[in-house]
């Protein structure tokens, strides 16, 4: 697999307009306490969406499916960036629990398929506001044990998590701390911008080890919070970094 990301390296650097083909699958918490998110949710995903589109070489078929105690769905499969105008207003509708290892466990099987079949480069993206309560099928220990197996094959997998501690939850199922973030339901813009930065990063040859989120980004990431701070501890570095870069805007 790295063999053939350095060829296509190789390739891409001949043709300025050629990246890394991509399979994109976001799996989307649908549960009951993302409720009251879902439009700042769904603006974020499409400003992904719009971003990607922006670049001129993007070659990436894009899944995304959405998961509650209910059932997990799958509204938009297998469609190429370029071609998909947006995520649908509509598409999140919180209810149930978080079967949070059923809803990776799956996305991962399916992004296994595709590799039988094709040698895209493969992009996770994990969105959830809480801990796991309610799988079926997938175990902690099956999915720890597959996410450290894809971190290691070169897969680019992102955990984005609110409201919770995100570390201890991402730091527990094997996924990269550098390539976690806290985000906020509020505002969760900038998060997702971020997200298209190291998907882009990745598409042009970049190792998914060497992909990780910035400080500027995760501040940003997690705005609302900072202000919330800020009110109780006014002289706090992260307060003050925050602040700088709102004024150097």
């Amino acid at each position: 697999m790295e063999s053939l990301r350095k060829l296509r390296l190789i390739n891409r650097n001949n043709n300025a307009l050629e990246n890394n083909p991509l399979s994109i699958r976001i799996v989307l918490d649908r549960s009951g306490s993302m409720s009251g998110s879902q439009k700042v949710t769904m603006e974020a995903l499409n400003t992904y969406l719009k971003e990607l589109k922006k670049e001129k070489g993007i070659n990436a078929s894009i899944t995304l499916s959405t998961f509650d105690s209910i059932s997990i769905d799958i509204p938009i499969s297998k469609v190429l960036v370029k071609t998909l105008n947006s995520f649908p207003a509509d598409l999140l509708k919180p209810r149930g629990g978080t079967p949070l290892f059923d809803a990776i466990g799956l996305a991962i099987h399916d992004l296994e398929n595709i590799t039988e079949t094709s040698d895209d480069d493969k992009v996770l993206v994990i969105v959830t506001d809480g801990f796991e309560n309610a799988s079926k099928e997938y175990t902690f220990e099956n999915i720890s044990s597959k996410i450290k197996e894809k971190e290691e094959a070169g897969w680019l997998i992102i955990y984005l998590g609110a409201d919770h501690d995100t570390f201890k939850q991402s730091n527990s199922l094997n996924f990269n701390r550098e390539r976690s973030m806290k985000y906020s339901k509020k505002d969760s813009v900038d998060t997702f911008r971020a997200v298209t930065r190291t998907t882009l990063d990745y598409s042009k040859g970049m190792k998914s080890k060497d992909i990780k989120f910035t400080q500027q980004e995760r501040i940003y990431s997690d705005k609302p919070s900072v202000e919330k701070f800020e009110d109780y501890f006014q002289a706090d570095a992260h307060v003050k970094a925050y602040r700088k870069l709102e004024e150097e805007k």
